[in-house]
C-alpha cells in the first residue's frame, strides 16, 4: 500500500487515481483508495468496488485508535512530533 491523504467533498468515496510509482500501490494522497485496496485484498469487497461510508468510518476510527497509541511516543530528534502524528499524516492527510 502507499502513502495517503484524506479526500473530502462530493468525491469522498471515490478511490480512483494514479498509481504511486514508489510503492506500486494505490494513489498517493488517497487513504480511501488504500482502505479499498486492503478490503479487496482481504476479500471484503470485489476488486473495483467502492467501500461504503460505514466501512470508511471504521477504517478512519482504527487509524485514530492506532495514532492515539502512537501519541505517547515522541520521535527521537523531533520533540514536537509523535508516532501518532506520523500515522495520521500517512493515513489521513
Amino acid at each position: 500500500m502507499s502513502k495517503g491523504g484524506f479526500r473530502r467533498g462530493m468525491g469522498f468515496l471515490s478511490s480512483g487515481g494514479a498509481q504511486d510509482p514508489d510503492t506500486g500501490g494505490t494513489a498517493a494522497g488517497d487513504p480511501v483508495a488504500r482502505f479499498t485496496e486492503a478490503a479487496a485484498a482481504l476479500g471484503l469487497i470485489r476488486p473495483g468496488d467502492k467501500l461504503d461510508r460505514n466501512m470508511v468510518d471504521l477504517c478512519l476510527q482504527v487509524v485514530e485508535m492506532a495514532a492515539q497509541i502512537g501519541d505517547r511516543h515522541v520521535i527521537p530528534g523531533f520533540i514536537d512530533d509523535t508516532v501518532g502524528a506520523r500515522i495520521r499524516a500517512e493515513l489521513l492527510e
